[in-house]
């Protein structure tokens, strides 16, 4: 018939494609799965801390807040400013981690670069499983102190300033 010599003109097979894996292979990339990442220019809420995890790795986490009561540019209801928007930063880069335990205080201007990732535990006090996310910072992030003094404020930095930062 007619819709056989057109399905085999188009070299349409009807079978079914076959599923690929989803795993990243890293020597052929994401495969353009999308990018998580994020880059967060604000103020040292809790000072850096080190954990060694039980793999013998170090962990460095502290973190940051954006927007809030120091950024004017954000007016939430009755003209006062939004409360501030902390992110938990997790560095899992030694030498990274060694440079915020160094420079970074409580009100630092900080510059964090890194992958946004969800950390899902189980909460030992009532068994329930918890996700957290987190920016985490591994060999290609980035983790810099803003500005020449270490409790700047981030309104007085110039955006040629924070351009010097990200080169």
């Amino acid at each position: 018939s007619d819709d056989d010599v057109a399905e085999a003109d188009d070299g349409f097979s009807p079978q079914k494609p076959q599923m690929q894996l989803q795993g990243v292979d890293p020597r052929r990339g994401w495969n353009f799965r999308g990018v998580h990442r994020a880059i967060i220019c604000g103020k040292v809420g809790t000072p850096p801390v080190q954990k060694i995890l039980r793999n013998g790795k170090v962990l460095t986490t502290f973190t940051v807040g954006t927007g809030g009561f120091h950024d004017q540019r954000t007016v939430g209801e009755n003209g006062l400013p939004k409360p501030a928007q902390w992110h938990r930063i997790a560095v899992h880069n030694d030498n990274l981690g060694a440079y915020a335990v160094q420079k970074l205080l409580k009100n630092s201007p900080v510059y964090v670069e890194g992958d946004i990732e969800v950390r899902v535990y189980n909460d030992s006090i009532n068994g329930e499983v918890r996700s957290l996310p987190e920016i985490v910072v591994r060999r290609d992030g980035r983790v810099k102190l803003v500005g020449n003094n270490s409790a700047g404020s981030l309104s007085n930095i110039s955006l040629d300033e924070l351009r010097k930062c990200l080169v």
